[in-house]
């Protein structure tokens, strides 16, 4: 699925997905906050609807397709949309009913995912390395939530939404494959566009008949400042920026390897929390280092075959 990019391309992507990363690393402990605070049928479908406006200044900015697109087919569409919007509802409760950390765990499984999905639709085989990179990176990973402060004090118990978050996985990971196959001559961020338009419509469909049933709640009557905050980071970056990053991500190096970019972000976590003062652990930075080393080593065996090296 990946399409064969020059070094620069691949590590423009790699930029990309780290930055997807970091900005997916902030979103479960903020999620766990708003979850708090606001009804989460409304918070799942604010993210996409939110979002949208950055989409389409994105798409206005963007360099047209070279050639004409093929047309688009509703159902296809329909599909995506459906795909993503479980995402988002299944990731939100999810992380609403699952410890902090216990979630992060069961996240960081998405490579393992992503490899098996891309072998039964695609018949991809793991690439050479894909393995021992994503041994590291989950070694780094568990590292660097076992080596936090006080974790292992507050128990890893399960609480319901674990099965959540591997389902919500599976839904994006089919999605992410899906778009590139039904979207891709649209450009990235054509693509991007379409499929969250119709993921805001379904959420927002979906989210008006559970609201006039009186199963889902209406806005809140104060939100802090800090709140609203957060709610604009999850929209505008979370959501907007990431699944533009995370589509052109996807499209050069292939899914599996994309996935496992993804499992730098308890780094950023732990880089976030340096910045507000608390200083990371040994273990987090020996975790981060491991999770880096795993990226690093996969990019120069792409950049070799690609015989860039």
């Amino acid at each position: 699925m990946a399409e064969r990019v020059s070094r620069s391309a691949l590590l423009w992507a790699s930029s990309g997905l780290l930055f997807t990363a970091l900005i997916w690393g902030t979103m479960t402990p903020l999620l766990k906050v708003l979850t708090g605070v606001m009804d989460v049928w409304l918070l799942a479908a604010l993210r996409y609807v939110l979002g949208l406006p950055i989409l389409g200044l994105c798409l206005l900015l963007a360099t047209a397709p070279s050639r004409p697109p093929r047309p688009l087919r509703y159902g296809q569409l329909a599909i995506l949309g459906l795909a993503m919007t479980a995402f988002s509802v299944l990731y939100t409760f999810g992380v609403q009913h699952s410890h902090p950390v216990t979630a992060t765990i069961v996240l960081n499984f998405g490579p393992v995912i992503s490899a098996i999905m891309a072998r039964v639709m695609l018949g991809t085989r793991v690439v050479a390395g894909f393995p021992v990179a994503l041994a590291l990176a989950l070694l780094g990973g568990l590292l660097v939530i076992y080596g936090t402060p006080g974790a292992s004090d507050r128990g890893l118990g399960l609480q319901g939404g674990e099965p959540l978050l591997v389902i919500a996985q599976i839904c994006w990971q089919w999605y992410s494959i899906r778009a590139q196959q039904w979207l891709g001559d649209r450009g990235q961020i054509g693509l991007s566009v379409v499929s969250s338009t119709a993921a805001a419509l379904w959420m927002s469909a979906g989210y008006l008949a559970l609201w006039g049933a009186g199963v889902a709640g209406a806005w809140p009557v104060t939100l802090a400042w800090h709140h609203v905050a957060y709610l604009v980071w999850i929209c505008v970056f979370g959501v907007a920026v990431a699944i533009v990053l995370w589509n052109v991500g996807v499209s050069r190096v292939g899914l599996p390897v994309a996935s496992l970019h993804m499992n730098a972000t308890p780094v950023f976590a732990v880089l976030t929390a340096a910045a507000i003062g608390l200083p990371p652990t040994g273990l987090q930075i020996a975790g981060g280092l491991l999770v880096l080393a795993g990226i690093v080593y996969m990019q120069l065996l792409q950049f070799r075959r690609a015989g860039l090296a």
